[in-house]
């Protein structure tokens, strides 16, 4: 008999939002103290769940609110936040040239672009674009929030570590170093910026996505 598929809802854990697999509910609340979550019949379901469109919902958000608080990097906005940077990569094979860029979410202008890079990945791109933001918001004294799609990204900035394979090689040598001084930047630094996952299902691609899929 075929397995029934299940949505789930993590209110409270490193990545709030609605998963379509148990593997990605299970790393978005791994090890996260207090983590809540529950499995849904329907993709829908779970929508108005995490929206808290619901009796249930409205009770887990309140035991959530009454909680201790447990400071995280990654978050999961409703409504897309005006005045907010969206990061993205693009990656020509695994690994091939990558190339990442940060856009004004408000208006689409181009604020950063870094690359093409002979030789790297995907998850090394989307990592370095959240730090590049990061910094770069810094600089300038500003709280804006930052938007990327990318899990492994969000996962390597809340564990301030690149946890990538990428092996190095002439080619590859400058990128990595380039990750390297980015994980120091995040081990040496505080930051406000809230980061949130890119809510592709409810909001389409996200707008630094680089148009090549």
């Amino acid at each position: 008999m075929t397995k029934k598929r299940k949505w789930y809802v993590v209110w409270n854990g490193w990545e709030p939002g609605v998963c379509d697999t148990w593997e990605e509910c299970q790393i978005r609340t791994k090890g996260f103290e207090g983590a809540k979550y529950k499995a849904f019949d329907n993709q829908e379901e779970a929508i108005l769940a995490f929206r808290g469109d619901s009796s249930e919902a409205q009770e887990v958000l309140r035991a959530i609110a009454h909680a201790p608080v447990q400071q995280t990097i990654l978050a999961q906005a409703p409504e897309v936040m005006p005045g907010s940077i969206a990061v993205d990569a693009a990656c020509s094979g695994n690994p091939g040239v990558m190339e990442y860029r940060g856009v004004d979410i408000d208006t689409g202008a181009e604020i950063f672009h870094q690359g093409p890079f002979p030789e790297g990945t995907n998850n090394i791109g989307e990592f370095l674009a959240i730090v590049h933001a990061l910094a770069w918001l810094q600089q300038r004294g500003l709280d804006c929030a930052i938007y990327s799609d990318s899990v492994s990204g969000l996962a390597w900035v809340r564990k301030r570590h690149a946890n990538t394979k990428l092996a190095r090689t002439e080619q590859s040598a400058k990128l990595l170093d380039i990750v390297a001084r980015a994980e120091n930047w995040l081990r040496t630094h505080r930051w406000s910026n809230p980061i949130y996952k890119w809510n592709t299902q409810l909001w389409g691609e996200i707008p630094a996505d680089f148009g090549r899929k």
